[in-house]
């Protein structure tokens, strides 16, 4: 279990700095289509992610 606890933080990890990065570049230079684009698809890979390894492996 920890190489799904390793793989959770390190995917969580990067997640945040590109949320982080995103979230800069908005406040920098406004809302765009891209920057709104950019947060669904983060959201969509997070939840992803987060659902994935936090479930039990089948047994």
């Amino acid at each position: 279990m920890p190489g799904r606890r390793l793989a959770l933080s390190a995917a969580i990890t990067l997640i945040a700095v590109l949320t982080f990065l995103t979230v800069a570049l908005m406040v920098q230079d406004g809302v765009n289509a891209r920057t709104v684009v950019s947060l669904l698809i983060l959201a969509l890979i997070g939840f992803g992610v987060v659902g994935a390894l936090t479930q039990p492996p089948d047994e």
